[in-house]
């Protein structure tokens, strides 16, 4: 049973890799982000039980403490966050929560568990790229029929589009490369998820791809030319960024860099604030509005920093942040050791090319879910053959303990992955009140209730709209609660300094 079981669980992460590009859900209000949230906690809850149950798998080796140090980091900054109801659950339509963060430490040890054989990796890459390719077709046929504005692949946001196919391409490319028999559609799948790319006009997504695509060269050219092959390599990007930043394409979708560099400066202020810890999961929108020194809210989404590396710090702090360096540096390390052998080039230049677009982004699970994942796939190959055998806990005890573990991974999955999908299609339906019963941290759902206690109970969760405040402060003033509408109001300010409707009316009550 066990060796069927753990035959059978080396294809989920394929599985996972392969719904997260391309599943989402209509009945539910938040259709294309929620869903795949729920993929990457539910499937990391799935495959790690699944791992308890089959104990003699690959060992991390190295990568063990370095994983041990960001989940522990990231309990850190839950314990000491702003507002531990908004880390657990989320913000809505974001969901970078302390379960987000820890699932993506979990598709990484997991993926290492369960992939045991070269098969199992080749379907997990070729999944990947094919539910990548469809989403790219997908948006190709939405540039082409103008919807939406900026084509997305049915995953909501164009530039995650553009974060999938900078992973996919290169994977395309080094399997088309080879020569093998199915190198042809390689190649056609390196078309579709280019035309993609093109179609989101993500200049972060055309130099990921560049930066993917060197990084391949330098892992599989020999290995005395690596080091001018990388200098180069280096010095190219560099060139691309340049032109970006001196050509028309410096404006392109009305974002500047001007922005950008504004607002990262505004961004390191917030970490300075709280450099240890951060300010906790998915809490940027709640507290980022102390820090701002200009009104970014027509142009660029200040609920994030935009850059994944600042991001992670301001809400996990330089703990965090060091942790999952640290994470990086080991894989890194083994990569460029075992460079030679199969996969290794493919998955660690997929691996760079996320690198260099997160650096102008921000993580976001339909993408960041798949690099993780990605992540233990090369570790898998860079730790085989051989690899070390696990032989977990021996006897009826240690066994037992494995089993309530895998049990508990199945209840969280529900609570985590599954209610909140439930309780977002009730909303859709105007079944706030049976949303709440199955999701009562999300601070959404209480907001569309509207009495006055739900809206009281929404702000206590940490919701993160300006404006849901001022219809709270509205509320409490025709309650005539005059202190309670001028402490919303002022709440509102706190979070967007520059939200008129807040100054406005607080102006009028003489706060």
């Amino acid at each position: 049973m066990k060796h069927l079981l753990g035959s059978l669980g080396g294809f989920l992460p394929g599985a996972i890799a392969l719904t997260l590009p391309v599943v989402y859900i209509p009945s539910a209000s938040d259709s294309y982000i929620l869903p795949r949230a729920s993929i990457v906690i539910g499937g990391a809850c799935l495959a790690v039980g699944t791992s308890l149950l089959v104990p003699n798998g690959p060992r991390l080796g190295t990568l063990r403490w370095p994983l041990i140090a960001a989940a522990g980091a990231s309990l850190l900054a839950f314990l000491t966050s702003v507002s531990w109801p908004l880390s657990l659950a989320g913000s809505y339509t974001r969901y970078e929560s302390l379960p987000m963060r820890l699932s993506y430490l979990g598709l990484l040890a997991s993926s290492v568990w369960l992939l045991g054989s070269k098969r199992q990796r080749d379907w997990l890459v070729a999944a990947f790229v094919l539910g990548t390719s469809i989403a790219c077709l997908k948006g190709w046929l939405q540039w082409a029929y103008h919807a939406p504005f900026r084509p997305d692949g049915d995953l909501g946001n164009a530039n995650l589009l553009a974060g999938l196919a900078v992973m996919g391409i290169p994977l395309a490319v080094d399997r088309a490369r080879r020569g093998t028999p199915a190198a042809l559609a390689w190649a056609a799948a390196v078309v579709v998820m280019g035309a993609g790319l093109l179609v989101t006009t993500s200049r972060s997504g055309g130099l990921g791809v560049l930066a993917g695509c060197l990084a391949l060269i330098v892992f599989t050219v020999p290995r005395r030319f690596s080091l001018a092959i990388g200098a180069g390599a280096a010095s190219v990007v560099g060139i691309a960024l340049f032109v970006l930043l001196a050509s028309p394409l410096r404006v392109l979708n009305n974002d500047p860099p001007e922005l950008r560099l504004h607002l990262w400066s505004d961004g390191l202020r917030m970490i300075g604030a709280r450099p240890l810890t951060g300010w906790g999961e998915d809490a940027t929108g709640l507290s980022f509005g102390h820090f701002l020194s200009q009104d970014y809210a027509s142009l660029v989404t200040f609920d994030r920093i935009h850059s994944g590396p600042l991001d992670v710090a301001a809400t996990q702090g330089l703990l965090g942040l060091a942790a999952l360096g640290w994470v990086l540096v080991v894989l890194l390390q083994g990569a460029w050791q075992k460079r030679s052998a199969p996969d290794v080039g493919g998955l660690a230049a997929a691996l760079a090319g996320y690198s260099a677009w997160v650096l102008f982004n921000f993580d976001w699970a339909p993408a960041t879910g798949a690099f993780w994942l990605l992540a233990g796939a090369l570790w898998s190959a860079v730790s085989a053959p051989p690899h070390s055998l696990g032989g977990g806990p021996k006897g009826r005890r240690g066994q037992a303990g494995r089993s309530i573990g895998a049990v508990g991974l199945v209840l969280a999955a529900i609570v985590f992955a599954v209610f909140p999908v439930l309780a977002d299609v009730w909303y859709l339906k105007g079944r706030a009140d049976l949303a709440v019963k199955v999701d009562p941290l999300q601070a959404q759902y209480h907001w569309a209730l509207g009495g006055i206690e739900q809206l009281r109970q929404a702000a206590a969760l940490g919701e993160t709209e300006p404006g849901f405040y001022v219809t709270l402060g509205d509320r409490e003033l025709g309650l005539g609660n005059r202190t309670r509408a001028r402490d919303a109001y002022r709440r509102a300010l706190e979070i967007d300094p520059y939200y008129s409707p807040a100054a406005q009316r607080l102006s009028a009550l003489g706060g």
